[in-house]
């Protein structure tokens, strides 16, 4: 795979992640939890911004989701708590998110010919984040 191909797809799992959140925060009514989430996002803020870096040297373009992708996150999230508001479905909602981003991201340091280690290093950094993330989401199940 190449760089172009890597960067792409770890800019839109960042991506991803921040409108997963956009669509689930305004449900959450935990205060601990909404701000763990917010926290979250900046930190998924910043990847995107550093990946950014990688699109420039790299010349990679139109990496930004479609509308499309972000409707329908809003729309799943809006089924899924219709019915249930609770710190477990969002924190459950949550995982089953940062566990999809998480598995592509693997996927792309498992396939990656490895030529620029500091692209490695920051799928490697992103990969701990999510497992991070996923962590502190735990107490809330």
């Amino acid at each position: 795979m190449s760089e172009k191909e890597i960067i792409l797809k770890m800019y839109q799992n960042v991506d991803m992640g921040i409108v997963g959140i956009d669509a689930v925060i305004h449900q959450v009514q935990n205060k601990k939890l909404r701000k763990l989430i917010q926290s979250q996002r900046k930190e998924y803020e910043l990847l995107k911004k550093n990946i950014k870096k990688f699109c420039k040297k790299y010349k990679v373009e139109d990496v930004e989701l479609g509308s499309f992708v972000k409707l329908n996150s809003n729309l799943m999230v809006g089924m899924k708590t219709f019915m249930d508001k609770s710190d477990n479905k969002i924190a459950k909602l949550m995982m089953e998110g940062t566990n999809k981003g998480l598995i592509q991201l693997q996927e792309l340091l498992n396939h990656y010919n490895k030529h620029d280690c500091r692209l490695v290093k920051y799928l490697e950094q992103m990969i701990e984040i999510e497992h991070k993330n996923n962590n502190e989401l735990k107490v809330y199940l």
